[in-house]
């Protein structure tokens, strides 16, 4: 059976080994957060560990020197490293050159008073090392000091870890647990080794623990893999300003988009919002009443639109205690509207005015010449009058289209049935050559938009007009469910032209393939607003549209 001191050293080099695992992942996602101080993290426990194992048996002196020394160097990666790795993790540290620059100095300055403590006497306490008297006498031997100033950097990591598990929620605060929890079994052994409570050195136990909650945490927690980031982060790389204004109308925290757009660097929290935005009167006005919406300011020179949306933060009972304003920025949106709006004017006016006088002209002219003339040059003219015809029906869908855009219609109980029996005695009219039938109860009242009949309307006439079958026929039948109401539209004609399809899949005309017409944008404008559906089924023998139309 082993004695405790044996059973010491096999865990010491047990301790050594595993806690060097930690390397593994560590080099996999170097990378990524912590990963860095995981690096130091991990030679320092496996050296510390080596360090204490041959301290349980009797040694000479120069090989409890010689231990001591690897324990001293051990203490450093570890205190150095745990507090790189919680800072990189919690991101409050950057592990630049600085940092490794002050650490390798103390790693320098430590090791250099440890090896030649045999001169001085100065930092091992004679407990460790029996020789002459000191250069001096010092009230703490340096060690004692070094060993509290590894204390400080790891509590200090285990405060920013703590504070992280109040802050944060779900996968980041799940991480920061696991390592808080992982620091904890070495640190508790070896304070009680220190305070003489355990008389060996049990510190190596608590790296094996430390290893598998790391371990736990690289696994089941992504720690090193998913990296989440923290809100103050997101906030500060916002482009959009973030202010955020207690219920006395004072600063309290602005990112740093916030402050480039009020031109205030610093001091300027507890300020006003008058003050903090003084270039923007208009702009203070709204942040005092937390008024959402657009608003316009001029900075650089430049005019820029913002979408005000306002939070409010409550504390207990409701009671207010501030507003967060997030700036959104739709300068180019607004500019994009601007430019449409303008384009949509100067196509109404084109289309409503210029062209579809011009038209009429066209198309009386040559309904004239068609009655004068014979022969080839009346064919001519039948033709030009087909065509402005075309024409004219295309800027009366394009007028639709634009009409819907710009209306605000509103739900209401419409009744079907009459509403396509209406629409097939006007195309019985129009198009005295097409067969009309249809199968449709006697009423069918459902709520939808009144647009509805435009859609309606549209996929008739298509079904009509583009009919070039020896024998014309348009069906429409209709039928309804407690669910929705279901309305197809059927002709023998020769199908809808791929390119057609293509141009409505799309949403878009691209170079090499337009629509015959807008007819199916208008339908589809109507079908969309209304929360319907619809389909076509089309082949060389016909095409069938259907719409459905939820029930409400």
């Amino acid at each position: 059976m082993l004695s405790p001191q044996s059973r010491f050293v096999v865990i010491s080099l047990l301790g050594a080994v595993l806690s060097l695992l930690v390397v593994i992942p560590a080099l996999r996602n170097r990378d990524k957060p912590g990963a860095t101080g995981l690096l130091m993290v991990a030679p320092g426990a496996s050296l510390f560990s080596l360090g204490v194992a041959p301290l349980a048996t009797p040694l000479p002196d120069w090989a409890v020197y010689a231990g001591n020394n690897v324990v001293v160097a051990s203490g450093v990666l570890l205190g150095v490293g745990w507090l790189v790795t919680v800072g990189e993790h919690t991101e409050t540290i950057v592990p630049d050159r600085r940092v490794f620059a002050a650490g390798g100095s103390y790693f320098m300055i430590v090791q250099t008073l440890a090896l030649t403590d045999p001169l001085h006497h100065l930092f091992f306490s004679p407990i460790y090392l029996r020789q002459s008297e000191p250069l001096f006498v010092l009230p703490l031997p340096l060690n004692i000091v070094h060993i509290l100033c590894m204390y400080g950097l790891i509590l200090a990591a285990c405060g920013l870890l703590f504070s992280d598990v109040l802050e944060t929620t779900d996968a980041r605060r799940t991480q920061s647990s696991l390592l808080l929890a992982c620091i904890v079994p070495p640190l508790a052994l070896n304070v009680l080794h220190l305070l003489d409570i355990t008389s060996l050195n049990w510190t190596a136990l608590g790296f094996v623990v430390m290893t598998l909650g790391i371990g736990w945490a690289v696994l089941r927690a992504d720690f090193l893999d998913l990296v989440p980031v923290s809100r103050s982060r997101a906030l500060r790389s916002m482009s959009d300003p973030v202010v955020a204004i207690d219920t006395e109308g004072r600063v309290i925290d602005a990112n740093p988009a916030a402050r480039d757009l009020s031109d205030v660097d610093s001091g300027y929290q507890n300020v006003t919002v008058g003050s903090f935005f003084e270039p923007f009167p208009a702009l203070v006005e709204r942040l005092k009443t937390g008024t959402e919406g657009t608003i316009a300011v001029t900075h650089g020179g430049r005019k820029r639109d913002f979408s005000l949306t306002v939070s409010e933060i409550n504390g207990r009972g409701d009671s207010p205690l501030a507003r967060v304003i997030v700036f959104r920025e739709v300068t180019q949106l607004k500019q994009r509207e601007r430019e449409l709006d303008l384009l949509s004017q100067v196509q109404s006016r084109v289309l409503r005015h210029n062209i579809r006088n011009e038209l009429d002209i066209i198309k009386a002219q040559n309904e004239q010449l068609l009655v004068e003339l014979e022969g080839r040059r009346a064919r001519l003219a039948e033709t030009t009058v087909s065509s402005a015809d075309r024409l004219l029906s295309i800027s009366s869908k394009t007028r639709a289209v634009e009409q819907l855009i710009e209306s605000d219609e509103n739900p209401t109980t419409i009744d079907l049935a009459a509403t396509v029996e209406q629409l097939l005695e006007t195309h019985r009219e129009t198009y005295p050559e097409v067969a009309f039938s249809d199968r449709l109860p006697s009423t069918c009242p459902v709520e939808t938009l009144p647009s509805i009949r435009l859609a309606l309307d549209n996929l008739v006439e298509n079904a009509a007009e583009h009919n070039t079958a020896a024998d014309p026929v348009v069906e429409v039948v209709l039928t309804e469910t407690d669910d929705e109401v279901v309305v197809s539209i059927t002709d023998n004609g020769p199908g809808i032209p791929e390119q057609e399809l293509a141009v409505r899949d799309q949403g878009r005309e691209t170079s090499l393939e337009h629509g015959i017409g807008v007819g199916l944008w208008v339908v589809d404008s109507v079908i969309e607003r209304s929360g319907a559906s619809l389909s076509f089924e089309s082949d060389t023998g016909g095409t069938t549209a259907t719409i459905r139309i939820p029930r409400q």
